[in-house]
């Protein structure tokens, strides 16, 4: 059992000491550098592991004490006759910090500290709080002294709800900028209809603006061919007609749209023409090209 005691000592130290190093690169890493979010962050994440530090150190010293105690407890018992006693181990390191730490009064001193206070034989003593909860108790009344000038004197900080407003805002931004950025990332290879309401009605708008000279207000066609009607003469997949939207067919007069309108905008209107299938507007021109039969049929209400 002394081995073993013996053995662990050194493990436990070089433990204590790394287990100190996460908490250190974290506390370097939180720089002005970062934002204030992340600063705040790291700060807390840092305050946090130190304090499952402590816990930690307490539970291994305890521990280690008590395995020493059971140690001390099965060499005590009586030798064989003629046999010398073991010399006493010198005071250890963990057990020096350990006696600093609790500053406890040893069972043989107990009546220095014993109080006239007895109940049934058992008499009260009047022992010092332990160091290591004192210094708790003021490392947690400095904490509140710096909380409260930060966050309620000062304002240097934001408090929890308006912590998370911001924290909202910027990820509502973010999903903004993403979304922003996705939609310009469509072409003839990936595009997809779109039946979000505003982007219909935005197709709508731009048809009106772009379209509707060639191909008329509702698409009954004019100089264009008909669009509402299920006959396509470069295809009628919404594939084929953002190609047709994005590249133009200059040799019958259809120009390219790709450098005055979006990817996204290109997908709006492509959208847009698909509801005009079946609507079967007046003074509609007549059927050109080939007939697309449409798996998802989908029709303007």
């Amino acid at each position: 059992m002394k081995k073993l005691l013996q053995s662990i000592k050194p493990a436990i130290r070089i433990w204590l000491f790394l287990s100190l190093l996460p908490a250190a690169a974290m506390a370097q890493s939180a720089t002005p550098e970062n934002s204030f979010m992340e600063a705040n962050g790291q700060e807390i994440l840092v305050w946090s592991v130190m304090a499952l530090e402590i816990v930690l150190l307490l539970v291994v010293v305890t521990m280690y004490f008590v395995i020493k105690v059971m140690a001390d407890k099965m060499l005590s018992k009586p030798q064989e006759e003629g046999a010398e006693e073991s010399a006493v181990e010198e005071e250890g390191f963990l057990k020096r910090m350990l006696t600093k730490l609790n500053d406890a009064v040893p069972v043989e001193r107990e009546m220095e500290v014993a109080t006239d206070h007895e109940y049934d034989g058992i008499i009260e003593l009047d022992n010092n709080l332990p160091p290591w909860w004192k210094a708790l108790f003021y490392i947690c009344i400095a904490f509140g002294v710096v909380y409260l000038l930060h966050f309620h004197v000062f304002k240097t900080g934001e408090l929890q709800g308006a912590e998370y407003e911001t924290e909202m805002a910027e990820a509502k931004a973010e999903v903004e900028a993403f979304l922003a950025t996705s939609a310009n990332n469509v072409d003839e290879s990936n595009v997809t209809f779109v039946d979000e309401a505003g982007r219909i009605e935005n197709g709508l708008t731009l048809f009106v603006q772009k379209c509707s000279p060639c191909h008329g207000q509702a698409g009954e066609g004019g100089v264009g061919p008909n669009l509402t009607d299920e006959y396509w003469i470069h295809g009628g997949d919404i594939k084929d007609i953002f190609r047709v939207i994005k590249n133009g067919v200059p040799a019958k007069g259809m120009i390219p749209w790709k450098s005055q309108l979006s990817p996204s905008e290109m997908q709006d209107i492509s959208s847009y023409i698909i509801t005009l299938e079946g609507t079967n507007p007046p003074n509609a021109k007549e059927p050109q090209g080939e007939e697309y039969v449409r798996e998802d049929k989908v029709a303007m209400k």
